[in-house]
């Protein structure tokens, strides 16, 4: 499934920016999640999120941010896959 998504915050300055659109599509098994990929998921606490992916391992997924104030798995540890709504293809 594809989507097109409107980025709301910083936490990905400046690689992403306020206001700027990403198209997006669904994980699946021709769609893997790799390392330096970019995913939306839904963050119980805080809402939709987006994220670069800098490890993988059999706990999930490592997700950060580019700023330091970044709320990301240095705070809530790894993500499972399911919790993985969307993997970014591009911005414009």
């Amino acid at each position: 499934m594809l989507k097109l998504l409107k980025i709301r915050g910083d936490s990905m300055y400046p690689f992403f920016r306020e206001g700027e659109r990403v198209f997006c599509l669904k994980p699946f098994f021709l769609n893997k999640i790799n390392v330096d990929d970019v995913v939306i998921f839904n963050h119980e606490k805080d809402g939709f999120m987006i994220k670069k992916v800098t490890k993988i391992n059999d706990n999930g997924y490592y997700v950060e941010g580019t700023t330091p104030y970044s709320v990301d798995s240095k705070i809530f540890g790894y993500l499972q896959e399911k919790k993985i709504l969307y993997k970014v293809l591009f911005k414009f």
